[in-house]
């Protein structure tokens, strides 16, 4: 049976009211009466309740993630994330609770908001609306977005360099001769989508080279969607030298049409993604990419919250994280 504030209270003699105060260091007690409280707890076993002290507080220490999109797609970026994500938060005394499926829409998001399970939330969505940034500023609920942009000027974001990632892909391409690059987009991703094919276009144009619409081709979150899409550019009676592949898991999808074809990389054609997830490392051969900091996303993400539970006025948190390339048999023999 646990130890309760009123059985060091019958102990001592001493009112609860009394007991409580030495315990929490209220300089009304005396140091003596501290001492002799805190002696007492600790003989007794006494452990304090968080909840309650959590209700004092008006405080939770629980942060939410919220997630929109399947865990199967998400798996291998998330496992990154989460090491960053539960360091900076257990090293503030706070625990991660996760939400799957529980946010798909406003009505069902403001519910949650509203249920004061957590102290604020990370959103892993692809993207969010104004709406919901507007409702969540509304309801004055600390937020962060983790790994997206977001085009709102009140919404805290921490997402990696998107755009200077894949110039820098579209670099190394070009500077293996490649000057005919398919490109897949995803415009379900939002801003990171427009980051990434925003990069491809203008590297092209800065280069001289004519933005080719039939080089450019939707995928979707969807089994197979890479897959279709490469054999949709090797189709081509003019096909691309290099395919950009809007992140690593399109890249395999996309590897396995070109092998389909007899095909082999780097020789009759290129291949990079992006987001440097281990799906990629170990196609054969590896697929070159840009590697995101998730680690660091993860962490950057939960201690910037915990700035905003502190202090929800704080103006927005925005910061882009670089990323690094990796080279890999994809593009060129090592």
């Amino acid at each position: 049976m646990s130890v309760t504030i009123e059985d060091i209270s019958k102990k001592l003699n001493l009112s609860t009211s009394t007991v409580s105060k030495a315990l929490n260091g209220y300089k009304d007690v005396s140091e003596k009466t501290r001492e002799l409280v805190r002696g007492t707890a600790k003989e007794l076993g006494y452990h304090p309740s968080a909840a309650a002290r959590n209700l004092r507080r008006q405080r939770t220490d629980k942060i939410g993630f919220i997630f929109n999109n399947s865990v199967m797609y998400i798996s291998d970026y998330f496992a990154e994330v989460i090491v960053g994500a539960t360091t900076a938060a257990e090293a503030a005394g706070h625990n991660i609770v996760l939400y799957i499926g529980e946010a798909g829409s406003p009505d069902s998001l403001l519910k949650l908001i509203r249920a004061k399970e957590v102290d604020g939330f990370v959103f892993v969505w692809n993207h969010v609306p104004a709406n919901i940034v507007e409702m969540l500023l509304e309801e004055r609920t600390p937020f962060i977005v983790l790994g997206r942009r977001v085009g709102h000027p009140q919404a805290s974001w921490i997402a990696p360099d998107n755009y200077n990632g894949a110039y820098a892909l579209m670099q190394h391409l070009y500077d293996l001769g490649h000057r005919r690059i398919g490109f897949t987009t995803r415009p379900s991703m939002g801003r990171t989508n427009d980051d990434r094919f925003n990069a491809y276009k203008d590297f092209l144009i800065q280069n001289g080279i004519q933005v080719d619409p039939d080089l450019i081709v939707e995928t979707r979150l969807e089994p197979l969607s890479g897959y279709h899409a490469g054999h949709q550019l090797l189709d081509l009676a003019k096909p691309p030298t290099a395919i950009f592949a809007f992140h690593d898991y399109v890249a395999v999808d996309a590897q396995k049409a070109i092998l389909e074809r007899g095909l082999s990389m780097p020789d009759d054609i290129a291949l990079v993604g992006f987001d440097g997830l281990s799906v990629g490392r170990f196609a054969a051969p590896p697929i070159t990419t840009a590697i995101q900091p998730l680690a660091d996303i993860g962490r950057e993400s939960v201690a910037t919250l915990l700035k905003r539970i502190e202090n929800n006025s704080l103006p927005p948190i925005q910061k882009t994280l670089p990323v690094t390339l990796e080279f890999r048999r994809s593009t060129a023999k090592n």
